[in-house]
């Protein structure tokens, strides 16, 4: 391992550098998608060939045909003889909440028609990936898969912790993928070293306030790969992946289509990001900015390193709430898991601090009748002068996701139940508030 030192910082400090290039597990991965892909076309294409070969023949393909020959004192009476009763058959209402009961989970879904890995999930999260849903039910008939898959994607949240998973989705055809209107993305991030192990990259910050080391798994670098001193790290790269997957596969033009149209809020875990990355450079802020743009509501990033600034932003968070509307909501909070030697271990941390991003200071025009949220209804009434605060529809805790109304100061973008500033908030209220 490298002895070189990070600039600026005390000696025992490891230089943490960007790592350059395509990520080497993603690609990898996608080359092995593509060969499984390629065969399994091989061997379809066998397939009509060996059905057309059956079809010159006149000999039935279908594997329902059955040519055992059976016993004929076992099943002479009951094959020629015709049932007094027709068989029982439930109403269509009843069939289609079973299948919406089979086809909805508890828990979120991870990485759905992709194979998990489990150094970046939980225990408990590998042990219920099988006990999910029941998948099979749309194999059952043409009617069930079709009725199977809406309720599959408009029932259901969604966790992607691996690129390809997300970019699968792509294959999809519009009208499912509009159904899905909030996911989260973990991105687990990944150090790269001349030989593999664990490396120290605790920092000035704490990474978690349980954690008084932090004890990070390194992953050797690939053959070909730039053997640049010290470790390299993959972290706001894989962001930058995550964030492309949100976007179609399709030429870059001002009308490019996104891969989840109707997505209103989004979640980021970050996972292993330490307090001494290297920036994310200038194309990570054009990738945000200029081709991914404002494509949610709300925003939710947990697990971000700590700046030193008074807003305790650090600029890649910062460029990631270009990622949320004007009077959207952004939300920040402490990382909720730490790699393990052979999974993701959960860490307690679930107070959101929460804020406005770019709302007007002072409304044009004022709306006759408040708008209605189709969940939570009419927001309360505020002690305020109208157009000075903004109210939200939303959870400021991870431990307790039930949504409440919660209210905003428009100017400072804060709660304003946090907001202290005598001279501006409390210099609004209406004569006879209280």
């Amino acid at each position: 391992m490298s002895n070189h030192n990070h600039h600026g910082l005390p000696p025992g400090y490891r230089h943490v550098c960007m790592m350059e290039g395509p990520d080497p597990t993603a690609s990898l991965a996608s080359r092995r998608y593509d060969a499984l892909e390629n065969e399994n076309k091989s061997h379809i294409d066998e397939i009509k060939r060996l059905k057309a070969i059956l079809a010159a023949h006149k000999i039935p393909s279908d594997p329902a045909v059955n040519f055992a020959v059976h016993p004929r004192r076992l099943t002479l009476r009951r094959s020629t003889q015709a049932p007094t009763k027709p068989l029982p058959k439930l109403p269509i209402e009843i069939q289609l909440r079973i299948l919406r009961f089979a086809l909805t989970s508890p828990d979120p879904i991870i990485d759905p028609f992709y194979k998990r890995r489990r150094d970046i999930l939980t225990k408990k999260e590998w042990e219920q990936c099988t006990m999910q849903i029941n998948i099979h039910f749309l194999a059952t008939c043409k009617a069930f898969q079709i009725e199977g898959l809406q309720m599959l994607f408009a029932n259901n949240s969604f966790i992607f912790t691996q690129v390809r998973a997300l970019e699968n989705f792509a294959k999809l055809p519009t009208h499912l993928r509009s159904t899905i209107t909030q996911v989260t993305l973990r991105v687990v991030g990944r150090y790269y070293d001349e030989v593999a192990g664990k490396r120290d990259l605790t920092g000035n910050v704490p990474y978690h306030t349980s954690i008084n080391q932090l004890m990070m798994p390194i992953i050797a670098r690939p053959p070909g790969m730039i053997n640049d001193k010290g470790i390299q790290a993959y972290c706001w790269e894989q962001v930058a992946d995550f964030l492309r997957a949100l976007l179609m596969p399709t030429p870059p033009s001002v009308f490019r289509q996104k891969l989840l149209p109707r997505l209103d809020t989004l979640r980021i875990d970050l996972v292993n990001f330490c307090d001494h990355l290297p920036h994310g450079g200038y194309q990570f802020s054009s990738l945000v900015r200029w081709h991914v743009g404002q494509i949610v509501d709300e925003l939710l990033v947990t697990g971000a390193p700590e700046d030193d600034m008074d807003e305790g932003y650090s600029n890649e968070e910062k460029v990631l709430h270009q990622l949320v509307r004007d009077e959207g909501l952004v939300g920040s909070a402490a990382p909720q898991f730490v790699s393990t030697s052979k999974s993701l271990k959960p860490l307690r941390g679930r107070g959101i601090a929460q804020q406005v991003v770019r709302a007007d200071k002072e409304p044009k025009y004022q709306s006759a009748k408040a708008p209605i949220h189709p969940e939570g209804g009419e927001h309360p009434p505020s002690i305020y002068k109208p157009g000075r605060t903004i109210w939200k529809w939303t959870s400021d805790s991870l431990a307790d996701p039930e949504k409440r109304w919660i209210e905003f100061h428009r100017r400072t973008g804060m709660p304003a139940d946090d907001f202290y500033d005598e001279m501006d908030m409390w210099s609004d209220l209406d004569d006879g508030s209280f």
